[in-house]
């Protein structure tokens, strides 16, 4: 396990919304070492969600948090207890994020008129998450998805800003509406169970309803959605269009670590399959990617996965590291 200072700190730059895309690649790499980093990777967002303290630091409580945080960091890091020196360094780097990220979620606030400051959650690719809002509300947040909310969370409107794709279960409550901002699209919330998906590199916003209502605005009048509808908004032409569902498991079964498709092609499925595999997928020629495929994806590894669509009908596969390519096998 190597959990160096270079790990801690894109960590934390991670959880600010500060890490540079290199950063994020290490990060995955690491995590992909073995099953004990990802559960303290869990464990210090668990930390920092949780620390709820809030500070007026300046630039010398800065600099002295900084130096505290190596300090101690680096002390933990040479007892033998190899469990406790992973805590203890996850709870002063859990110290260390909230003194210096409060300032940049400041800023980063400011630039979207919010005036107090706010936390941010980011799931990474190949990863699943679920946290709990300050008012109990459950939130998962699928692959490449980033949450913020306001440390004021519980005090008049409870509002959070998502980029990527996350379900919601939202605890009633009428004299604090609760609200999801993501581009364009803003949705509204009594109490109720319901899918948005935002990925900022997709065309489409799309919110699906599981139970009670939702009140979906753009640019364009707000449209009211029923359960089993799903709403989508396209981010070009700023037009909504709602749709009836006799299944919604496609849209939400992601959650409980099922990836559901029907009848999709592998162009349509295309995104997916890189968020969920943490992959680049290569699609050769059109035959591929018109190639359309029914089914249900539970905890598989990657082999797995290409062996059933190369079964599945005529389409071959190859991995060379991080990439899959699909190729007709009349084109090999």
């Amino acid at each position: 396990m190597n959990f160096n200072e270079d790990i801690q700190i894109s960590i934390i730059r991670l959880f600010t919304g500060e890490a540079s895309p290199e950063e994020k690649k290490s990060i995955r790499a690491w995590l992909n070492q073995s099953d004990e980093n990802k559960q303290l990777y869990n464990e210090l967002k668990d930390l920092w969600l949780a620390s709820g303290i809030k500070t007026n630091a300046d630039k010398y409580n800065l600099e002295q948090a900084i130096q505290e945080f190596r300090e101690k960091a680096g002390y933990k890091k040479q007892q033998n207890d190899g469990r406790l020196v992973i805590f203890n360094v996850l709870k002063y780097a859990a110290i260390f994020l909230l003194i210096v990220g409060i300032p940049l979620s400041y800023f980063a606030g400011k630039h979207n008129n919010i005036v107090d400051s706010f936390s941010t959650v980011t799931c990474v690719l190949g990863d699943k998450s679920m946290i709990y809002l300050p008012d109990s509300s459950k939130v998962w947040l699928n692959s490449g998805s980033t949450l913020q909310f306001s440390n004021n969370f519980k005090k008049g409107e409870r509002q959070v800003f998502l980029e990527g794709e996350a379900y919601f279960s939202v605890v009633k409550d009428k004299k604090n509406p609760f609200t999801v901002k993501s581009g364009d699209i803003q949705v509204e919330v009594l109490g109720t169970e319901f899918n948005l998906k935002a990925y900022p590199d997709e065309n489409h916003v799309s919110a699906t309803l599981v139970e009670g209502s939702l009140k979906v605005s753009g640019l364009e009048n707000p449209t009211i959605i029923k359960p089993g509808q799903k709403l989508k908004y396209d981010n070009q032409t700023k037009e909504m269009a709602l749709f009836e569902l006799s299944d919604t498991s496609p849209e939400t079964e992601w959650k409980d670590g099922r990836l559901v498709f029907r009848n999709e092609s592998l162009e349509e499925l295309e995104k997916k399959l890189e968020r969920w595999f943490d992959v680049d997928i290569v699609l050769a020629d059109d035959q591929v990617k018109k190639r359309r495929y029914t089914g249900t994806i539970e905890r598989e590894s990657i082999l797995e996965v290409m062996s059933y669509f190369s079964l599945a009908q005529s389409v071959e596969y190859k991995i060379d590291g991080n990439k899959v390519t699909f190729f007709n096998q009349s084109n090999k």
